[in-house]
C-alpha cells in the first residue's frame, strides 16, 4: 500500500545537537518563528543578561560541550534546577546551564544567519521549514533516537541501548510486512548511533554511504531510508554530523551531498520525500518553550531515575521537508516530534496500525504536507561550498566529547555477544580523545559487522 501514490522512498538525514534558533531562527522569512537580535535573553549565574544574537561561529565556539542531558535540559527550560518544581517552560536557563559545563554563557545565545548555513537555507526557501519540530524527550541522543526507530523510548532517559535488543523497530515492522526499510551508515570508523541492536540482522538492514550513493543513481533506494552522517573527524573526512564542536559548514555540505545524491536520478527525485532533521538541541538557546504531549498521545511510560512521565516534548530543533510535490517557500506550523517519522513511514508503507505507542499513533505525519497537483523541479540556489573550509581543523586529538563516550560503550556492549574474545581485549574506559574513540569504534564494529570493514567509502566531496 501506499497512501501518496507519487511517493516510493522516504529518506530521513538525522544530524546532532543543534536547536531551531540556532540554525534558522535568524530567518529570511517573517513567517518562521524565529527570532532578532536582542529579543530574548538569559541570566547567568551571577545575574548578568546575554541576549540572543547572531556571531555564532563555524567551529570553536563550543569547545566545552553544552549539557543535554535530562538534569540539564530541565534547568535551560525552567530556568530551576532539575527536582524544583516549576509550571510552564520559560526557557530560561541555557546562558547559566552552558556556564556550569564550562563554557561562556553568551556563546549558548548565538545563531547562525541564513548566509552562513547556505544549504540548509536554500533548501528551507525552496522546500518545507517546520518550525514547530520538537525533539520528543527533553534529553540526550539515544532515547531521541529512540523515537524516531520505534516511536517510543519504552521509558528511558539514559544512553543505554540494551533495552532495545527486543524491540520492534519501524525497520523490523517494515519488513514484516513485505516493505524495505535499511539504514546507510557512513564507515565502520563512524559506526551506527544507537542502532546496533540491529546488526544481529544486519545483511538486510545496514548499507554505507557508497551504498546509498549507488542506490540513488540506480533507484533502487529501500522505501524507506535513515542516513546517519560521519561523527568523527578520521584522516581526510571530517566529521559532518554538526555536533559540537564539529564544524558546521561540512555538515551544511553533507546534507548538499545527501540532497544531490537523491536528484542524481529524476525518476528517484520524483519518488522520495526527504527529511533534514537534528536528534536534540544539544544545550543551545531556544525560545519557543516545547508544549506538554497530550494525555491520548502518552504511552504510560515513567522513568524513575531521573523522575519524568514523558509528558512533555523536547526542546525545538531544525526540520526542513524536501520533496518536488512540496510548494516554495511553505512553513509548517503543525506540531512534529521525532514519533512522526515512523508514524509518516507506517502510513505511507504498511499501514498505521503497526505502531506499538501512542506516541507514534497519534503523531502528525509529513504526508500532509505534500501536494500532488505541483512539481517544484527548481534546483535550489547553493553557494559555492568547499568540502574543507578554510579554517576547519580537525577534532580528532581533542578530548572525546559525552557522545562519542557513549557510542564506545555502546558498540563494546554489543561485542560482548557478538564477539566476547576480542571485547575482553578492547577497554572503553581508556579511550580519551576523539581518534582514540574512532579508532575503538572502527576496531569494533570490523568485528560487529564486517562488510562496513570491506566497503570502499567515498570521501566527502563538494
Amino acid at each position: 500500500m501506499r497512501t501518496n501514490p507519487k511517493i516510493e522512498h522516504i529518506v530521513v538525514l538525522m544530524m546532532e545537537n543543534r536547536s531551531f534558533d540556532h540554525l534558522l531562527g535568524f530567518t529570511w522569512n517573517p513567517g518562521i518563528d524565529g527570532v532578532t537580535p536582542g529579543e530574548y535573553s538569559n541570566l547567568d549565574k551571577d545575574g548578568e543578561p546575554h541576549a540572543v544574537t547572531d556571531g555564532a561561529q563555524y567551529q570553536g565556539q563550543l569547545v566545552n560541550d553544552p549539557g543535554h542531558d535530562f538534569e540539564d535540559v530541565y534547568l535551560q527550560m525552567y530556568g530551576v534546577p532539575a527536582g524544583t518544581p516549576a509550571g510552564e517552560p520559560t526557557m530560561s536557563g541555557f546562558a547559566q546551564s552552558y556556564q556550569e559545563h564550562g563554557g561562556g554563557p553568551a556563546d549558548i545565545m548565538r545563531c547562525f544567519r541564513p548566509d552562513q548555513v547556505p544549504v540548509l537555507s536554500a533548501l528551507g526557501r525552496q522546500y518545507a521549514v517546520c518550525d514547530r519540530w520538537f525533539s520528543s524527550v527533553p534529553g540526550p541522543t539515544l532515547p531521541n533516537r529512540a523515537f524516531a526507530h520505534f516511536g517510543t523510548s519504552f521509558g528511558r532517559l539514559d544512553m543505554d541501548p540494551v533495552y532495545f535488543g527486543s524491540q520492534p523497530s519501524i525497520y523490523q515492522r517494515m519488513y514484516g510486512a513485505g516493505a524495505t526499510a535499511m539504514i546507510y551508515y557512513y564507515a565502520n570508523w563512524s559506526g551506527t548511533m544507537g542502532l546496533t541492536f540491529l546488526l544481529n540482522d544486519q545483511d538486510g538492514y545496514f548499507g554505507l554511504w557508497g551504498d546509498f550513493l549507488n542506490d540513488c543513481k540506480k533507484n533502487q533506494l529501500p522505501q524507506y531510508a535513515f542516513i546517519e552522517p560521519p561523527y568523527y573527524d578520521h584522516e581526510d573526512t571530517l566529521a559532518g554530523d554538526q555536533h559540537p564542536d564539529h564544524n558546521i559548514q561540512v555538515g551544511d555540505n553533507f546534507i548538499r551531498q545527501v540532497y544531490n545524491a537523491i536528484r542524481s536520478n529524476n525518476d528517484t527525485w520524483h519518488s522520495t520525500l526527504l527529511l533534514i532533521v537534528w536528534d536534540e538541541h544539544g544545550g543551545i538557546f531556544d525560545h519557543v518553550a516545547p508544549p506538554a504531549v497530550p494525555q491520548q498521545n502518552q504511552d504510560g511510560h515513567v522513568s524513575t531515575a531521573p523522575p519524568f512521565n514523558f509528558d512533555r516534548y523536547g526542546v525545538r530543533v531544525p526540520a526542513v521537508v524536501v520533496s518536488p510535490y512540496i510548494q516554495k517557500g511553505t512553513v509548517s506550523h503543525t506540531l512534529f516530534e521525532h514519533a512522526s517519522i515512523p508514524a509518516t513511514a507506517a502510513a505511507q508503507f504498511i499501514g498505521t496500525g503497526s505502531a506499538i505507542s501512542n506516541r507514534e499513533r497519534y503523531a502528525n505525519t509529513l504526508l500532509a504536507l505534500l501536494d500532488a497537483t505541483i512539481l517544484n523541479d527548481d534546483q535550489p540556489d547553493f553557494s559555492a561550498q568547499p568540502a574543507v573550509p578554510a579554517g576547519a581543523v580537525s577534532s580528532a586529538g581533542n578530548d572525546a566529547a559525552q557522545l562519542h563516550l557513549d557510542h564506545v560503550a555502546e558498540v563494546h556492549r554489543v561485542l560482548q555477544t557478538a564477539d566476547p574474545a576480542l571485547a575482553a581485549q578492547m577497554d572503553p574506559t581508556a579511550v580519551r580523545t576523539e581518534q582514540d574513540a574512532s579508532q575503538f569504534v572502527e576496531k569494533a564494529m570490523t568485528s560487529i559487522h564486517p562488510a562496513g570493514a570491506a566497503a570502499a567509502t567515498p570521501q566527502v566531496q563538494p
